[in-house]
């Protein structure tokens, strides 16, 4: 029996709203877990030793983007394009994880060379991270997300990520145990991966992968694989490079800003995750407006990036004594200038997973992030030795900002920029006044723990306040 595909004819962000705000419940509930290991990691193992776990990590995860070549992107957009067809599906899922097996399992081959032929000074660790390598074989996440079977996938992360935090609790806990906290890690990866792989056959058959134009679709993943590639440079390589230019010690402020600002950018991940699939399937099926559906979503996701990355620059210098313990002082200038990069990756991430990808233009998507890449490449190069985590994230911002302004001149005649413009500035300044009004508020109290909470409530009120009518009505669809 066919599977079912959506409706052409309803509004897309207006019938997703429920997955996106299943994947973003799911992510608020996933605060949880930061809110509770880095703390207890930070304290355990110090800034040194996250460092280390940094810097093994960032080089083990250039093999793991290796090993998945650009499958996910092009497995999420191909399944959605044929998921009405069973049998269509099969073989489509068949003969692209086919590939993906074979390059995978090169990756781990590789990994295991590079840790042979090149000695490492922390080896124990950085072979423990070959199991990170060895979970890209069984990654078919994009199989469920080209089906827009999210719930899947979160129940597998909840169940995976309780677990890990219950591991870590009881065996991290002293600057000794990096190695424990290391074999968690990767194994809840490698075991978040064999949970939905063995639910693959509830939703296709397993048919012989065709060799009849695995040329072909081993081309179109390549040539999606060097936008991951130029990502890795400035997402992944900046650690690598502050491990290798400057201190383990500068890396774990890095790697601990980073986390946090990694929260709003998965709210913001959550609404491509959602949209990409059903772009794919919509353009695939008739000429659609994407121009307001794309505007729609541009709206939300920059009245959210706009208000969380502010809220993180309020909140920067009080958030590390409290979340972070004694040590991580160095934080809090990485973290404000890392949340400029929320607001870009919001725009840049509507841009890419609602037009670039759904519509095939993967000549604009491969010249922005290769050329992000080199931005950043060069950056690093010239001002981590001096600067250490401070230039890192100048590379990063840099590089976000290229991406940007390159996808917004290449799609100038497809999409509405001037009107995208209008929106950010628009809660750029509703964000800014919030800000500083929760600063103040904060700032009548010295303790940092009673300054941070101040700083959260106010916020949020008054967010909540400026923006009611698009949380409550536009977006939530509440009405009289």
């Amino acid at each position: 029996m066919a599977l079912q595909g959506p409706r052409i004819g309803r509004d897309p962000l207006k019938s997703e709203n429920k997955n996106f705000l299943m994947n973003v419940g799911y992510q608020g509930l996933m605060l949880a877990f930061p809110l509770i290991t880095v703390p207890l990691v930070s304290r355990a193992l110090g800034a040194q030793n996250i460092g280390i776990y940094s810097y093994t990590y960032s080089i083990a995860n250039m093999f793991m983007l290796a090993g998945m070549l650009g499958v996910s992107n092009y497995g999420n957009r191909s399944v959605a394009r044929v998921r009405d067809d069973e049998a269509a599906l099969s073989r489509e899922f068949s003969s692209t994880y086919a590939l993906q097996v074979a390059v995978s399992l090169v990756a781990v081959g590789a990994y295991a060379l590079y840790l042979v032929l090149f000695p490492q000074q922390y080896g124990r660790v950085a072979w423990i991270q070959l199991i990170q390598v060895l979970s890209v074989c069984f990654d078919v996440s994009w199989l469920y997300f080209g089906l827009e079977k999210f719930f899947q996938t979160i129940v597998r992360n909840l169940i995976v990520k309780v677990l890990s935090l219950l591991l870590i609790a009881v065996f991290v806990k002293g600057p000794d145990d990096l190695w424990a906290y290391t074999l968690i890690m990767a194994c809840s990866t490698l075991m978040s991966q064999l949970y939905l792989f063995c639910s693959v056959p509830r939703y296709v058959k397993p048919v012989r992968p065709e060799l009849r134009g695995s040329a072909r679709r081993l081309r179109d993943i390549a040539v999606l694989f060097l936008p991951v590639a130029a990502y890795s440079v400035y997402r992944v390589l900046d650690k690598t490079m502050l491990g290798s230019l400057s201190t383990v010690t500068e890396l774990g402020y890095f790697e601990n800003a980073e986390k946090l600002i990694n929260i709003p950018i998965a709210v913001i991940t959550a609404l491509g995750t959602v949209m990409l699939p059903r772009m794919s399937y919509v353009l695939s099926k008739s000429d659609a407006d994407y121009r307001s559906i794309i505007l729609s979503s541009m709206r939300l996701a920059l009245t959210l990036s706009c208000a969380m990355a502010m809220g993180l620059i309020v909140i920067a210098d009080d958030i590390c004594p409290v979340f972070f313990g004694p040590g991580f002082e160095g934080c809090a200038p990485v973290i404000r200038l890392l949340a400029i990069t929320v607001i870009c990756s919001a725009w840049s991430s509507v841009v890419r997973t609602q037009f670039l990808i759904p519509k095939a233009k993967d000549s604009v998507y491969v010249g922005s992030t290769v050329g992000a890449a080199a931005v950043n490449l060069v950056l690093n190069v010239i001002l981590i030795p001096s600067f250490g985590s401070l230039g890192a994230c100048a590379g990063t911002i840099a590089a976000e900002l290229f991406i940007v302004i390159f996808q917004t001149i290449a799609t100038g005649s497809d999409l509405d920029a001037r009107k995208y413009f209008g929106i950010l500035f628009v809660h750029l300044a509703k964000s800014s006044v919030v800000a500083v009004a929760a600063f103040c508020a904060a700032s009548l109290f010295d303790n940092a723990l009673v300054r941070l909470v101040i700083e959260i409530v106010v916020y949020v009120f008054l967010f909540l306040v400026l923006n009611w009518q698009f949380v409550v009505k536009d977006f939530l669809g509440w009405s009289k």
